[in-house]
């Protein structure tokens, strides 16, 4: 995530950071769907051949059918070509047509996004809650036993794999004590509807919140806090006898989760990938599992697509943190690098000390 740069008016919304921001993203998009298409045009064994070998049932097809159905695909063009045929497709948001399947790809995504949305969203809020209450309860409290409990639990569930800690809730929870479902969105044959679907989020979403990330959360808040505990501003508000739930919120809260909003908006693409593993222990019908069978079945166009909007999803994320980073501290003002606009007098970003 870039600097924010000192340069605008406080009180005004940040078009030109924006724009900027946007056509950055444009670029990028750009560059990693180029990337990801030339990448998969270099891996080893022939889409059509696995087309055809799934079609038949797993019998290994003839050479000349696999000629036959590669000229058809088109795989046969230049790489420039295709990639330039595909781009065309997907600005107007057609992403081609999924070799396993057969079906668009943007029904695909239609069906899939949503699902991971759901479930990355639900652990965002999880995540922050949860790092806030304990990096909160770490650095206020004066019981040295408490904050070293608190510690050492973050060291071990910082050294604990995302995927051990799925597998774990889904032992306990699923297996053992058998209060939660296993797997999927609902039951087999039941409609979809929230009351239906919130017991099978649970466990997901538990699990992808509280992964080896968590520890890293909550260590931010943490030394966040602890950084301003002593500042000038903090001693004047409780010497004015604001109440201590005020000072600790205003003065404290606030300013003290600058770091971890700003590693929140980075650690999104981890979070993602996360997400794509949970997809796939607890059978939740997202992106990530889509992915994964598409990588299984060499369905180039799915996994194209996936890569395009999981950068997307990415770069929003980077977007509303920088966002949120303003919010929280007034001191950080949002600009860019033009003709008009001028950095802090330190040359960096417009974030001063506490």
């Amino acid at each position: 995530m870039g600097p924010l740069l000192s340069g605008a008016h406080p009180g005004r919304f940040p078009f030109r950071f924006l724009v900027r921001r946007a056509a950055a993203a444009l670029a990028v998009a750009a560059a990693l769907s180029a990337l990801c298409f030339a990448l998969l045009d270099l891996a080893p064994g022939s889409p059509a051949a696995s087309v055809l070998e799934a079609r038949s049932g797993g019998r290994p097809p003839a050479p000349a059918a696999v000629e036959r159905l590669e000229r058809e695909m088109g795989l046969h063009d230049p790489l420039p070509v295709r990639y330039g045929r595909w781009a065309a497709g997907a600005v107007r948001g057609d992403f081609g047509v999924s070799y396993g399947t057969g079906r668009p790809v943007a029904e695909t995504l239609a069906e899939t996004v949503p699902w991971t949305a759901l479930l990355t969203a639900v652990a965002v809020v999880l995540s922050v809650a949860g790092a806030v209450a304990v990096g909160l309860a770490a650095a206020l409290t004066r019981r040295a036993w408490l904050r070293r409990g608190i510690e050492t639990g973050l060291f071990a569930l910082g050294g604990m794999p995302g995927f051990v800690t799925a597998l774990l809730l889904l032992w306990v929870f699923a297996a053992w004590l058998r209060v939660l479902p296993s797997g999927g969105p609902v039951r087999p044959g039941e409609p979809v509807t929230p009351a239906a679907v919130i017991p099978h989020l649970v466990l997901p979403a538990v699990a992808l919140a509280f992964g080896h990330h968590f520890g890293t959360y909550a260590r931010l808040v943490q030394t966040g806090v602890e950084r301003l505990r002593a500042a000038p501003h903090v001693e004047n508000a409780r010497a004015r006898g604001l109440p201590r739930r005020t000072v600790v919120a205003r003065h404290l809260l606030r300013p003290g989760m600058v770091p971890f909003t700003a590693r929140l908006g980075v650690g999104v693409g981890g979070l993602i990938a996360g997400a794509y593993a949970t997809e796939m222990i607890f059978s939740w019908p997202g992106v990530g599992r889509q992915a994964v069978l598409a990588a299984r079945e060499q369905d180039y166009p799915v996994l194209t697509a996936v890569v395009l909007v999981t950068g997307a999803i990415v770069i929003l994320a980077n977007l509303l943190a920088d966002l949120a980073v303003a919010w929280l501290d007034p001191r950080v003002r949002l600009a860019g690098r033009g003709s008009g606009d001028r950095s802090s007098p330190g040359g960096g970003a417009a974030h001063a000390g506490p």
